[in-house]
């Protein structure tokens, strides 16, 4: 493994520093010169214009991270927006570019540039977390940032939290407006409704007046006629109550009562960063939840493996063509 750099060594600025021995490799470096293979680049926009390349999206990518292609099947991002495993992992030979006079070195290739993503051979990664390396031990990325993770999947850590709402509802004639009072939990626009009188599939359109998620008059869908009765609503939209550790990031994999199989955060709308407050889902809910245990998974199994053993925090040597 690679030596620590000394004390005062300033990584991506003016070299203070001299190690008295090279280090064996760097994070992105290539490990071997066995056969490697490259994701393969688009060729055409959604416009039908010629895309020679993959292109960095608007935070950049990070080079010695795995990485995710997005749907437009030309932007690369170092996060992923669902449970799927990463498209590549990031080398850094000629990658990047420098643009400004004496600019540091660095690891981040700018937002727009080209990207080179790498789906097969062998690299040196450094272990971000879950336990140390030995041969053959499985390799995981982190949904956040691309780390690698050793072992198992990084917890995003769990809570606390509610799905749709519960609440007392009028709607007479029959009327496509809901008048609701008595609410518990959350009302949101695109929620499904159900209860005593409701149309099967009926959601909420947009709201009319009262408090905004909370009582007042609603626009659904479907004509309904129902009179005091319990209603009930479910969607995308999950309040986060509590956090009992971690945090709650975009990306990561979340279960619960109510939530379906693969579902992911899709967004947070409210509150502090990762903490309680308003997230947003992937997929749709497929029932109310008044309270319901959190869990997040914050990464995902990639099929590569390490070759060389490293404690969290080094080097070590990882590979996609298994043990």
């Amino acid at each position: 493994m690679p030596p620590t750099p000394p004390s005062g060594t300033n990584i991506g600025s003016f070299q203070t520093s001299v190690n008295q021995y090279n280090p064996v490799g760097v994070e992105g470096d290539f490990a071997s010169a066995n056969p490697r293979a490259t994701a393969l680049t688009p060729g055409f926009d959604a416009n039908g214009f010629p895309v020679g390349a993959l292109i960095a999206g608007p935070n950049g990518v990070t080079v010695g991270q795995f990485a995710w292609v997005e749907a437009d099947g030309i932007t690369v991002n170092n996060f992923a927006w669902g449970n799927v495993k990463p498209t590549g992992f990031v080398h850094r030979d000629q990658q990047g570019l420098l643009t400004n006079y004496l600019q540091a070195a660095g690891t981040l290739i700018p937002p727009g540039f080209p990207v080179t993503l790498m789906t097969e051979g062998d690299f040196f990664d450094l272990i971000a977390g879950g336990s140390a390396a030995v041969y053959g031990s499985a390799c995981y990325a982190r949904y956040s940032d691309g780390a690698l993770f050793i072992g198992s999947a990084p917890s995003g850590g769990g809570g606390t939290g509610s799905i749709g709402a519960t609440f007392t509802a009028s709607a007479g004639s029959p009327s496509t407006q809901l008048v609701v009072t008595s609410v518990t939990g959350l009302i949101s626009i695109g929620d499904t409704v159900s209860g005593t009188g409701i149309t099967a599939g009926t959601t909420i359109l947009s709201q009319l007046s009262g408090t905004t998620g909370g009582a007042g008059t609603y626009i659904l869908s479907a004509a309904n006629t129902t009179s005091a009765a319990t209603v009930t609503s479910f969607g995308n939209v999950l309040d986060v109550t509590a956090v009992s550790s971690g945090t709650f990031a975009v990306g990561d994999s979340v279960t619960g009562t109510g939530i379906p199989s693969g579902a992911t955060i899709a967004s947070q709308v409210s509150g502090a960063a990762g903490g309680i407050g308003i997230y947003t889902l992937d997929i749709p809910a497929t029932a109310y939840a008044a309270s319901t245990t959190l869990t997040i998974v914050a990464g995902i199994l990639t099929g590569w493996v390490a070759k060389t053993a490293a404690a969290v925090g080094a080097l070590t040597q990882i590979s996609s063509w298994g043990v």
